[in-house]
């Protein structure tokens, strides 16, 4: 009874979803981060204007951050799918 109960916990469909919850959060947060920095440049800097290739530029960092933690969850779950 209780092995039944824990192979349904941390069947390997509840884990995906959790770790794809736990990527989606982050990945907003990030996004977030990403514009409320850009907001508070832009608001120092009057005479600048919103351009979507500076917002790029200027938040490369969150990016490759982001980029970075998604190809580490897909590579992971690539790789513990394929044993």
């Amino acid at each position: 009874m209780i092995q039944d109960q824990q192979n349904s916990l941390f069947s390997v469909s509840y884990v995906i979803v959790v770790i794809g919850v736990m990527a989606v959060v982050f990945s907003i947060s990030i996004v977030f981060m990403m514009a409320y920095d850009y907001h508070i440049y832009l608001a120092g800097n009057r005479r600048r204007k919103f351009s979507f290739a500076d917002f790029i530029k200027r938040e490369q960092y969150y990016l490759y951050i982001l980029v970075f933690f998604l190809l580490i969850i897909i590579g992971e779950l690539l790789r513990n799918n394929l044993r």
